[in-house]
């Protein structure tokens, strides 16, 4: 056997599954060709794993309540640091069933991952809401009470009611019962769902500021005080999506 089939067919054998008696047909191959694909599918088959196990891991706080058949809402924010630009909170709220098994940190995530798993969440969420909170909300409320308010606005925004809430970090102005979790977007799957959401909601808001202020090069800095931001907030001023309550941009009196 080991030698009516090409490398090529060995390959596509391995990407379309095998049974284990193949796979030992394969170790005895002595083709170094074959013993690299071995190699390779080992890997992915570690991998997967892995990223299985890290699945099952992330719903640990939500199984607790889908097992009595009641809904978890994810809440997180993303936008607090920035000196340009709102903060922005989402809220997600995940069936028992989803197939989410990249869900992370956003910030652990690649910007083409996280479009992704964006498009993947929005086909697989009971239900999404965002929550938006302007330069002006968080330089009269100071941003941790803004990100408060804009969290609620995120579940109020939900056409389903969850029966609870697990916040990353957080304590939400809600009458719903909740879990406040630390890094709670590493640890749980709704949490890590709705810090995508968020992330990529504020993309796209900085991506359109960006063509507003093209200066300030919103799309890649994302609002935060990078030497490239300061250098421009310093020469053409400050611009209506600046927090005036934020140091440096309250000593700027240059207006864009």
């Amino acid at each position: 056997m080991k030698n009516s089939l090409t490398i090529k067919d060995v390959k596509e054998m391995l990407e379309d599954g095998v049974s284990a008696e193949q796979l030992e047909n394969f170790k005895n191959d002595s083709r170094v060709g074959v013993q690299k694909l071995l190699v390779q599918f080992e890997k992915r088959r570690t991998q997967k794993i892995e990223l299985l196990e890290k699945f099952e891991a992330k719903k640990q706080y939500e199984k607790s309540f889908w097992e009595h058949d009641l809904l978890v809402a994810g809440v997180d924010e993303v936008g607090r640091g920035p000196l340009a630009g709102p903060v922005v909170t989402a809220a997600v709220i995940l069936a028992s069933d989803n197939t989410l098994y990249e869900v992370d940190d956003s910030k652990k995530l690649s910007e083409k991952k996280r479009e992704d798993l964006y498009r993947q969440i929005c086909e697989q969420a009971i239900d999404i809401s965002i929550g938006v909170g302007s330069p002006k909300l968080i330089d009269q409320e100071n941003i941790y009470h803004a990100t408060e308010l804009v969290m609620k606005d995120a579940i109020e925004g939900l056409y389903v009611k969850p029966d609870h809430i697990l916040v990353d970090a957080m304590k939400i102005p809600v009458n719903i019962g909740q879990t406040k979790l630390y890094k709670g977007d590493s640890k749980s799957l709704s949490i890590g769902a709705a810090s995508i959401v968020a992330k990529v909601a504020r993309d796209h808001l900085m991506n359109m500021y960006a063509k507003i202020y093209p200066e300030f090069n919103f799309t890649h800095n994302d609002g935060y005080g990078t030497k490239e931001h300061l250098d421009a907030l310093n020469k053409y001023g400050r611009t209506s999506i600046h927090r005036l309550s934020f140091s440096p941009v309250k000593q700027v009196n240059k207006i864009y």
